[in-house]
C-alpha cells in the first residue's frame, strides 16, 4: 500500500499545477534526488495521482526506482515522505508568489540594512507601482503597505542616521492600524455569526468605545475598515437601514478594493440581513433590496467562481425576481446566464426556469413544452417540475390532466426514499388542497371559505400563497 497522504495531497493538485511540480522538481535548487523526480514519474504513468488507478503495488514502483536493489520499506517511505515535503514546499512557494508585492516586501526587508539606496528606492517604486496597479485596499494591501513603510523608515535610519523624516514611520502606523481594525471587526463579526448559528461563541471582545471610536476617526475612509464596520452595524443594529444602503453603494463602487474571496464573504453577510433580518420577519419589501443586491453581484462578478455561477446564486435570483414581478428581466438573465452554470447543470436550469417564467407570464403551452424537456433524474428538478405542470393544468382547466397528475404525483411521493416525511408531507397537503379547490363549484362561497381557511391553517404546505391566492379568486 502506498504512502495515502503523498497520493492525497498530489490528486488536490490541477493539471496545470501537475506540470508545473514536475519542473519544480526537476530544479537541482529545489531538489538534487533524482530518484524523487523518478518516484513522481512513476506515480503519473500509473495513473494514481489523475485518480483513475484506486492503488499501486510498492514494490513494483521499488522496482522502477532502484532495479538492482532488495525492497528496503524504510527507505521507500523516506522518498514517499520527502516527495510529498517538497509537493508542500511547491504549494508554499506558489502560495508566496500568488502575490506580486510580497517577495517585493521580503527584498526590501534583506536590503534595508545595506548602503544600496538607488536598489532599494528603486525596489520601492516598483512595489508602489504594482499595488496601485492591482488597486487593492483591503487588509492584506495595508499589513503589506505596512510592511514596505516599515521597511523604508529602517532603510533611513541605516543611510542617514543623523537625517529626521517621519513620513514613513507615520505612514506605517496609519497601515498598520487599518490592518488591526479591519481584522478586529472581521473577527468580532463572526462571533456574532457564530452566536446565531450554535448555542456556543466566541469571546472577541471591543475595547469600550471602539465603534464609537471608528465612526469618528479617518479610518472610516478606508473601504475595508469601513466595510467590516458596516457589517458588524448591520447584525448589532438591524433597523439602522441606512447601514445595508452603505453597504450596497460601497459593493458597487469599492469592489475593485477587495479580494474576490473577501467580497464574496461581504455580500454574503449583505444578503443574510436581508433573508434573515427582514424577508424573514414579514418585511417584503426588502425581496426589491435583495434583488438589487444580487444585481450588482452580477455585474461585479462576485458570485462567480472561476468563472462560473454557483446555481444556488441562479436559483435565488430566479426565485426573487419571479417574487417581485421582474419577469422580462428573469426571462434575459436565464438566456444570457445559464451557460455559465457547471455544464452538468445547463440544460435542466434553462428549461424548467423558463418554463417557470413563462408561468408567472400565463404562457402555459410553452409552460407544458419546456417542462417535456426536463430530465427527473434530480430530485429537486423532479419535484419542481411537477408541481408547475400540477398549476399549469389547475390554470387551463384540464380536470383529466390534474387528476391523472395528482394520482402519479402522489404515487412518486410515497415510493421515493429519498424525500423526508416532512417534505413528503409538505407535497401530498398540496396535492390534497389543488384537488378539493378543483372540485369546487365557483357558486360554493361556504365550500370555498372553507377550503381557505384550512389552508390557512395549514402548517404544513408548499406553493401555500400559490394556493392561498386561487381560493381568493374562486370566492
Amino acid at each position: 500500500m502506498l504512502n495515502s497522504k503523498l497520493v492525497t495531497f498530489l490528486r488536490n493538485f490541477a493539471r496545470h499545477d501537475l506540470a508545473q511540480f514536475r519542473k519544480y522538481i526537476v530544479s537541482p535548487f529545489f531538489n538534487e534526488r533524482e530518484e524523487l523526480v523518478r518516484l513522481y514519474d512513476l506515480l503519473l504513468d500509473a495513473e494514481l495521482i489523475t485518480g483513475n488507478a484506486s492503488d499501486v503495488d510498492k514494490y513494483a514502483l521499488w522496482q522502477g526506482l532502484f532495479p538492482a536493489a532488495a525492497f528496503d520499506d524504510v527507505r521507500f517511505r523516506r522518498a514517499c515522505s520527502d516527495l510529498l515535503q517538497l509537493a508542500m514546499d511547491f504549494t508554499a512557494y506558489n502560495q508566496y508568489t500568488s502575490n506580486p508585492t510580497t517577495g517585493q516586501v521580503f527584498l526590501l526587508h534583506a536590503l534595508a540594512k545595506t548602503q544600496l539606496e538607488k536598489h532599494f528606492e528603486g525596489v520601492l517604486r516598483q512595489t508602489e507601482l504594482i499595488q496601485e496597479k492591482l488597486g487593492q485596499r483591503d487588509a492584506d494591501f495595508h499589513y503589506l503597505s505596512y510592511m514596505l513603510h516599515r521597511r523604508r523608515q529602517e532603510h533611513l535610519e541605516h543611510v542617514s542616521p543623523k537625517k529626521t523624516s517621519f513620513e514613513p514611520i507615520e505612514k506605517a502606523d496609519f497601515h498598520l492600524d487599518c490592518y488591526y481594525f479591519t481584522k478586529k471587526l472581521e473577527h468580532y463579526c463572526d462571533s456574532l455569526g457564530y452566536r446565531n448559528m450554535v448555542s456556543a461563541s466566541a469571546e472577541v471582545p471591543l475595547f469600550p468605545g471602539f465603534l464609537t471610536f471608528l465612526a469618528q476617526s479617518p479610518y472610516l475612509a478606508e473601504p475595508a475598515v469601513k466595510a467590516w464596520y458596516l457589517v458588524a452595524q448591520m447584525m448589532l443594529h438591524p433597523d439602522e437601514a441606512h447601514c445595508f444602503q452603505d453597504m450596497k453603494s460601497l459593493l458597487e463602487t469599492h469592489s475593485a478594493s477587495f479580494q474576490h474571496r473577501e467580497l464574496q464573504t461581504l455580500f454574503i453577510h449583505s444578503m443574510n440581513y436581508c433573508i434573515d433580518t427582514k424577508i424573514n420577519h414579514g418585511r417584503e419589501d426588502y425581496y426589491g433590496e435583495l434583488f438589487s443586491l444580487y444585481r450588482i453581484a452580477l455585474n461585479k462578478e462576485i458570485i462567480f467562481e472561476n468563472g462560473q455561477l454557483n446555481p444556488h446564486h441562479y436559483k435565488n435570483i430566479i426565485t426573487v425576481g419571479l417574487h417581485i414581478k421582474e419577469f422580462a428581466w428573469v426571462e434575459t438573465f436565464i438566456q444570457d446566464y445559464t451557460h455559465r452554470l457547471p455544464k452538468s447543470d445547463q440544460d435542466n436550469a434553462l428549461n424548467f426556469n423558463l418554463a417557470q417564467v413563462y408561468f408567472y407570464q400565463k404562457r402555459y403551452d410553452r409552460v407544458i413544452e419546456l417542462l417535456q424537456e426536463v430530465e427527473y433524474q434530480n430530485l429537486a428538478y423532479s419535484l419542481g417540475s411537477r408541481v408547475i405542470l400540477l398549476r399549469t393544468y389547475f390554470e387551463l382547466g384540464e380536470d383529466q390532466a390534474l387528476e391523472s397528475l395528482i394520482d402519479s404525483y402522489r404515487i412518486f411521493l410515497r415510493r421515493n426514499r429519498l424525500i423526508s416525511k416532512e417534505v413528503k408531507q409538505q407535497y401530498l397537503n398540496m396535492l390534497r388542497f389543488t384537488r378539493k379547490l378543483s372540485q369546487l363549484a365557483p357558486y360554493d362561497k361556504k365550500g370555498i371559505e372553507k377550503a381557505r381557511q384550512e389552508i390557512e391553517n395549514c402548517k404544513s404546505l408548499t406553493g401555500k400563497k400559490w394556493l392561498l391566492e386561487k381560493a381568493e379568486g374562486m370566492g
